[in-house]
């Protein structure tokens, strides 16, 4: 949730006149929200590897107190080179959490069990959308000395650090000495991990099986698939408000009506994550959710009616985390040693947020607000997307059979 609120907020500080106020030309914004990913992908492999080495307390803590203040900063950024610097700052920070978040739970759940817990993880992603246009919304009222856009900043920079307490002392280096646990409770997580093929607590780093992993041509095509989804993920987080003045809203409506497109984005992640879990199958929502955000994107390009086009993000809401979230969930669950499984998601993280690098380029300033060849090369993107999930599909399903022949003739 904070991170996702201090990632986004430059789209709703855009239009509360951050360009205006820091004399930005010609593409100086896309490119402020090109850098972010510069170093947000740089750090996406090392920080799933570096949770188990440093402990969760300690490496959360320290990245929530740092992204938060650089964010709270931002405020008094006085031209373009001073937020090209805040926004490297913030993307090297912010580039640890999602991996980490995303191990952590590997760490405290089943395979069958991670989707409908990540669900929370990414209605938190949704909502932080939804409550930093309700955040903007109020700062726009605010009648002080400085502008709408620098309190945007310091009210989301000191919600981020005002929870900094909670992960020092919420959080323990091991699960099992967790200080909210009962002693049946660290036993039973203790005894849990002998059955769990996805978590053993006396793992060590090694290089081998970083090499496993990135080896793997199974890891690419994930990571392949992952870039077309996200280009739409990044593309939307940043630019969604601004597109939705193109519908003939004001700047402070669009802030708004980015609310209610974001909960049902959460909300469908939900029902999608649930039955995902109980079916035990990710590929399914992976492609179905890569059409429904391509046909919801069909209708934000081709029509000419504001109403229909409004109705088109909707339709694109139904898929947009669905497909990025199963994808790293279905590749966290197939690879079982902590240290591959770790430098398989952070390549794959890696890769899709790489896409975040073009999202800057491809929604330019001199397509705005309507960004068409940005939306375009979104949609074509996740087409191509649900193929390469469809590839990875094969590769699973071999493998499985393989296995499956290796038993049989155990069995004889």
């Amino acid at each position: 949730f904070l991170s996702n609120l201090d990632k986004s907020n430059i789209g709703n500080a855009e239009l509360a006149g951050l360009s205006k106020d820091l004399n930005l030309t010609g593409n100086q914004y896309g490119n402020c929200v090109t850098v972010f990913f510069a170093t947000y992908i740089f750090f996406d492999p090392i920080g799933a590897n570096l949770l188990k080495i440093v402990g969760p307390p300690k490496m959360m803590s320290f990245c929530l107190l740092c992204f938060g203040a650089i964010s709270l900063g931002t405020a008094w950024a006085k031209n373009y080179a001073h937020l090209l610097v805040v926004r490297l700052l913030l993307g090297a920070f912010e580039g640890t959490i999602y991996p980490a978040i995303n191990m952590y739970l590997t760490i405290c759940y089943r395979r069958e069990q991670y989707a409908r817990r990540f669900a929370y993880v990414f209605f938190a992603a949704c909502i932080s959308s939804s409550f930093g246009g309700l955040i903007s919304y109020g700062c726009s009222k605010i009648s002080g000395s400085l502008s709408a856009w620098q309190y945007i900043y310091i009210v989301e920079g000191a919600i981020s650090i005002g929870f900094v307490p909670f992960y020092v002392f919420g959080l323990s280096s091991k699960l099992e000495d967790s200080w909210f646990f009962t002693k049946e409770e660290s036993e039973y997580v203790s005894a849990r991990y002998k059955t769990m093929s996805t978590f053993n607590p006396d793992e060590k780093f090694n290089w081998n099986q970083v090499w496993l992993a990135t080896k793997d041509l199974k890891t690419w095509v994930s990571a392949a698939a992952l870039f077309c989804i996200d280009l739409t993920s990044f593309g939307l987080t940043v630019f969604l408000p601004i597109i939705i003045t193109s519908m003939g809203f004001t700047s402070i409506k669009a802030q708004l009506l980015t609310v209610p497109i974001y909960f049902l984005t959460a909300i469908t992640y939900f029902i999608c994550a649930y039955i995902s879990d109980r079916l035990r199958i990710r590929s399914p929502f992976i492609i179905g959710a890569c059409l429904t955000c391509a046909i919801g994107l069909a209708i934000v390009v081709g029509s000419e009616v504001h109403g229909v086009r409004f109705f088109g993000m909707f339709i694109l809401a139904l898929g947009i985390y669905v497909n990025a979230s199963m994808n790293c969930l279905w590749l966290s669950g197939n690879n079982g040693n902590y240290y591959k499984r770790a430098t398989a998601l952070g390549i794959n993280l890696f890769c899709g947020s790489s896409s975040g690098l073009v999202s800057g380029q491809i929604f330019t300033a001199e397509d705005k607000p309507r960004y068409l060849k940005g939306l375009s090369i979104c949609l074509a993107l996740q087409v191509l997307g649900a193929i390469l999930t469809f590839v990875q599909f094969l590769m699973y399903r071999r493998l499985n059979h393989k296995k499956e022949d290796i038993i049989k003739k155990c069995e004889d």
